[in-house]
């Protein structure tokens, strides 16, 4: 049984025993990629921690053929057969019983060997299918352990605090590549076809970081000029046979951030390669194992001619992030996982900061406004959200917390933090944390104190309510008489704004950013540390002032309505910058949501931005008209029609100032061409006659073989604008390029979600049946569904298909349950109405959801929240729309 331990004042964990700790592991594995299986071997040095005769590790699906130890304690120098072996199914452990007992202080080293096999569950030490340049299908051997899954591989200490140092032999065919964290010591031939792989000693790290892979592989190869590091990484990208150039941009993006991060970090990267290799089955993004990273293909394989120019940089956002992990992680890793964000948050941060190092023209920082800070503050709007620092008491827990609030509320944190102190006070701090916990665990207090002492800010003091609390606030502003002076209130933000007292406890430390017109960004920052305080602005004599300048603290503001119009002015007369002119308008619907403002104010609002040109306001516009559409599918037609009005009257005349080719001199860049395909999209979602007639006369000579009808980033817009207005036969041609594996496969997976735009039932349950089906993989079957619930039929029947196959689903996916919450997530979140709320709620309390409870608390509350809103303001939108023409 595990023991129970307690650190800090309220969290309970599920911890091994601490009479024996880990110092090195020997492994050998044996996989064999044909019979699905592999044997193993581990020694294992311990410490004795306390005087004990029994032994308990982890060991999860694995079959122990013998157990014996070696003791200085005993009498004789061979082994001693464990007395019993008893396996824990529910505590995925093994207890070894000895004859002997051991004393405190004495070294003792376990042999263990055992079986397992190579599963198709996508964790553990697992298979993953890919087709060789002659169409033949075959497996590869690869690793998945965080955060609990290096049990499955073989038997251990699977805690981030029990590290230790891996020497790791893998025993497999000649003809085949291995590959694990380090580089290879040596290679000698073991008989019968077969080689053993030995590669060098690890660093002190913790196992669910450890990683090894068998198959046959290719790979590119390139260096860092060792100018930061004392000495050149080889860098590698291994692939499936054939596919390797595709990883030509990914590898020229990782030496760039390597010695970047080695510069920023002030120490050199410590193993002495990097291999990054893609996985044709993975059930998360990517993995950051040390200096073996592990990633979906379309994470890491960029087609030059044909990815779009998203893909292209969702690939150097995930390889940045991973990266970031090679120090923020695996050098210091975090104590708990109740301290996840530590690794996560950071990482999302400064891969963001890499990113914009290297790719100043895609201007990130302003992306992450919509792409992090508004999904975190969407997420965390919800009374089932949770702390930034969450407790955690088992591991079943632990999958529940990798959430837009670790990432994206962590990374939020950070850049509010970072701005307040400035960069290179933080990047002081961080340099003196990560030297003084290298190669151990630290706590967020730890990362506090650092940055406390570079900065001389008591750090501590303010940052621990933001990652403690759950929540946030929202400030709102009265203006004073006498025109000079504002009064801020701040109070917790719920987006259903029913908050209690209960609720509403906590005083943030608030810096306010307030800016005027006239300052010139130059006034210090103002910080809110009560509940309520007066600042002084000078209102009067002022076109407009804002609050939360750049957008970068986690807060929604209220204004008054006199302040609302003049900020729409100078939005209006291009005033305001970008990155305020997101703040202003996801502010304002995100108001209206809640309540604490009518829809129609931020509907008047959107008049102020006729002239924007900026991508990334229009994408969060058209997320929110999106959302809009959603909410209101339970009006009337009239109604409907209207929203589509509304919205075709922003997005149509987009497409006629883009058009549908980018510039001839070829200097357009990349967030234009997505601006394009996004008014391509919505207006073509929203009725318009020319774009749809266009979208499909495109659609046709581009599947006669004109493939220069669509840009890497039109291709998606018109092929989910053309099945939306379409039958079965663009259903089928979208179909068929998602099956063609020589196509990109960021566009095969765009094609997977195009088709989920059928509005016939027919093809929707068709769709669905396909999602099941060996053409999909598991990891990519919301990619097939995720569409489904934007269009008026669709809802009901995915609904319906969730239901009837979710035992079918929970076997597939019962080692990572997390994604039953991805699935729980889509097929609910189209539902508006108290009653959807009641059935789904019903369905889900009588089957075992413990796994992923959080997402289905946190389905449940949008669908009523939702429901809420249209009920609040149905009446106030439909006179909006009578009285602006539409």
């Amino acid at each position: 049984m595990c023991t129970s331990a307690t650190h800090g004042a309220s969290e309970e964990r599920e911890l091994l025993p601490t009479n024996v700790s880990p110092i090195h592991y020997v492994l050998l594995l044996a996989p064999d990629l044909e019979s699905l299986t592999y044997t193993g071997e581990v020694s294992i040095k311990v410490r004795i921690n306390e005087a004990t005769s029994d032994i308990v590790l982890h060991s999860n699906e694995l079959d122990i053929k013998s157990a014996s130890i070696v003791s200085t304690a005993f009498q004789s120098e061979e082994p001693v057969a464990a007395s019993s072996i008893t396996l824990k199914k529910e505590d995925e452990t093994v207890s070894l019983a000895f004859a002997q007992t051991m004393s405190r202080g004495d070294e003792a080293t376990l042999n263990i060997k055992f079986s397992g096999v190579l599963n198709d569950l996508m964790v553990g030490f697992y298979r993953s299918k890919y087709t060789d340049a002659e169409g033949n299908s075959k497996n590869m051997a690869t690793t998945q352990f965080e955060p609990t899954d290096a049990r499955r591989a073989f038997p251990c200490w699977d805690e981030p605090m029990q590290k230790a140092t891996f020497d790791v032999t893998l025993r497999v065919k000649e003809n085949l590549t291995a590959l694990s964290n380090m580089d290879v010591a040596r290679t000698t031939t073991s008989g019968d076809g077969l080689k053993d792989v030995v590669f060098n000693t690890t660093p002190v790290m913790s196992t669910y970081l450890l990683a090894f892979i068998v198959g046959e592989l290719d790979y590119i190869e390139g260096t860092t000029s060792g100018k930061h590091n004392g000495r050149p990484i080889p860098c590698r990208v291994y692939t499936a046979p054939g596919n390797s150039e595709k990883g030509r941009f990914a590898l020229n993006v990782a030496v760039q951030v390597l010695e970047y991060f080695a510069d920023v970090f002030g120490i050199a990267y410590p193993l002495p390669k990097l291999d990054q290799i893609a996985i044709n089955d993975f059930e998360s993004g990517a993995m950051e194992n040390w200096g073996l990273i592990t990633y979906r293909e379309v994470a890491l394989l960029v087609d030059e001619a044909n990815s779009s120019s998203r893909s292209k940089q969702y690939v150097a956002e995930v390889v940045s992030h991973e990266l970031a992990h090679q120090w923020f992680g695996n050098l210091v890793t975090m104590e708990w996982w109740s301290e996840l964000w530590l690794n996560e948050g950071f990482a999302t941060w400064v891969g963001t900061l890499a990113v914009d190092h290297i790719f100043p023209e895609y201007h990130i920082w302003t992306q992450f406004l919509v792409d992090d800070l508004q999904r975190a503050l969407s997420l965390d709007a919800l009374r089932s959200s949770h702390p930034i620092q969450v407790p955690v008491r088992r591991s079943a827990d632990i999958s529940q917390i990798f959430d837009a609030i670790s990432y994206s509320k962590g990374a939020s944190a950070i850049r509010m933090l970072s701005s307040y102190i400035g960069l290179d006070s933080f990047f002081k701090g961080i340099r003196a944390y990560l030297q003084k916990h290298k190669y151990a665990n630290a706590s967020t207090d730890d990362l506090w104190n650092a940055l406390s002492e570079a900065s001389g800010v008591n750090v501590t003091q303010f940052m621990a309510l933001w990652t403690r609390k759950i929540g946030y606030p929202i400030i709102t502003v009265s203006e004073l008489e006498g025109g000079s002076q504002i009064k801020i209130h701040q109070s917790r933000y719920l987006s259903s704004g029913n908050v209690t007292d209960a609720e509403d406890q906590t005083e943030w430390w608030v810096p306010l950013g307030i800016d005027t017109a006239e300052s010139n960004g130059q006034r210090p920052i103002d910080v809110l540390t009560t509940r309520e305080s007066v600042f002084d602005v000078p209102v009067s004599s002022s076109k407009w002032y804002k609050l939360n300048k750049g957008t970068v603290g986690i807060y929604r503001v209220k204004y008054p309505a006199s302040a609302v119009a003049k900020l729409a002015q100078g939005i209006a007369d291009g005033e305001l910058s970008i990155n305020d002119r997101i703040g202003v308008i996801t502010d304002a619907a995100s108001l209206a949501t809640s309540g604490h403002s009518n829809t129609s104010d931020y509907l008047t609002l959107l008049r102020a931005y006729g002239n924007e040109t900026e991508f990334v306001v229009w994408q969060d516009i058209a997320l929110r008209i999106d959302a809009l559409k959603a909410v209101w599918a339970n009006e009337t037609d009239e109604i409907k029609s209207k929203i589509h009005a509304l919205s075709r009257s922003l997005f149509s005349p987009l497409v006629q100032r883009l058009g549908w080719e980018a510039s001839a001199d070829g200097s357009e860049d990349s967030l234009t061409s997505r601006l394009r395909a996004l008014a391509i999209r919505a207006a073509g979602f929203d009725g318009d006659t020319e774009v749809i007639a266009e979208a499909r006369r495109r659609f046709a000579e581009f599947f006669n073989g004109n493939k220069s009808v669509f840009n890497t980033d039109t291709l998606r817009a018109a092929f989910g604008v053309t099945v939306y207005n379409g039958g079965r036969a663009e259903f089928d041609k979208v179909k068929g390029y998602f099956l063609d594996q020589t196509n990109p496969i960021d566009q095969r997976l765009s094609a997977l979600t195009s088709l989920g735009f059928a509005t016939d039932p027919d093809l929707i349950r068709e769709l669905l049946e396909f999602a099941m089906s060996e053409h999909v993989r598991n990891q990519d079957v919301h990619q097939a569904i995720s569409a489904i619930p934007t269009t008026g039929p669709g809802r009901d029947i995915l609904w319906e298909w969730y239901q009837n196959n979710y035992t079918l689903l929970v076997g597939r996916y019962r080692a990572s349950m997390s994604y039953m919450g991805a699935l729980v997530r889509i097929s609910t979140g189209g539902f508006i109405g108290y009653d959807k709320a009641d059935e789904v709620e019903k369905f889900l309390s009588e089957r075992d959801t413990a796994k992923f409870q959080r997402v289905v608390d946190q389905s449940l509350e949008k669908i009523r929240s939702n429901t809420a809103w249209f009920n609040k303001d149905r009446e106030d939108v439909k006179t909006w729309l009578a009285n602006n023409g539409f």
